[in-house]
């Protein structure tokens, strides 16, 4: 019989690695994940992809905006004006906010399909990213409230609001398993393993170290799980989640 896990409290997409991401009502799936999701990616002039997380220079891209709307998809530097990507504009006004030339490129699935017209991906691992509201709660716990544990330090694509409160980072029960999400079904393959990203600034959230530290010290480093799809079917918010 399958276990009760919770219901699906957000649904989050992020159209171009490691620029901020678009909260959604609906998730359509395909078999590499959430459709659009990481998609592109910000490049620089020798082919490198933006990583804030390892160089200085980069530390920019976390405050740029993304989105994937009926236009297409855009980004916004100052959250007011949208620029279609791709586009002579958008790389203009990220190279702009970077001081350096930049461009947006398509993302490769895996490395071993980049090529001269797709750049390598950030990540080559599972493509669904999985947090709870119990894992969250458990965290804020850990450290000093003006580090503001929120969702989008973590950039996960679906947030279970767990029935029960659980003790710890309940997520890690969950790898090895399957979730049927809606009429979804996903397999957990490993724990989330976390960087310095997290404790970037962005938006109204301050630089917090004490995040990421917490999590070496209580998750081993990992935080929330990530996961492959099995069945693709949309995940809709408030959809039930079953542990199968």
């Amino acid at each position: 019989m399958d276990e009760l896990w919770g219901t699906v409290a957000e649904l989050w997409r992020y159209p171009v690695s490691s620029l901020r991401g678009e909260r959604i009502d609906t998730a359509p799936l395909d078999a590499d994940g959430v459709l659009h999701d990481r998609g592109w990616g910000l490049i620089d002039e020798t082919g490198a992809v933006a990583a804030p997380e390892t160089e200085r220079r980069w530390r920019f891209v976390p405050e740029i905006l993304s989105r994937t709307g009926g236009a297409g998809l855009e980004i916004s530097t100052d959250g007011a004006a949208w620029l279609a990507v791709p586009s002579q504009t958008a790389n203009a006004a990220a190279s702009k906010r970077a001081g350096f030339p930049v461009t947006f490129r398509p993302l490769a699935i895996t490395m071993e399909t980049a090529s001269t017209g797709k750049a390598p991906p950030r990540y080559d691992r599972g493509h669904l990213h999985i947090l709870t509201t119990a894992s969250l709660k458990a965290l804020a716990d850990l450290v000093p409230p003006g580090s503001l544990v929120d969702v989008r330090r973590f950039r996960p694509n679906i947030v279970i609001d767990m029935d029960a409160a659980e003790p710890g980072f309940p997520d890690r029960q969950l790898i090895g398993r399957r979730l049927r999400i809606g009429d979804a079904l996903v397999a957990v393959t490993e724990p989330c393993e976390r960087c310095s990203f997290t404790a970037l600034a962005q938006g109204e959230l301050p630089f917090a170290k004490d995040v990421l530290h917490a999590i070496a010290r209580h998750g081993g480093g990992g935080f929330g799980v990530l996961a492959s799809v099995v069945e693709v079917a949309p995940i809709r918010q408030g959809d039930t989640v079953s542990l199968i």
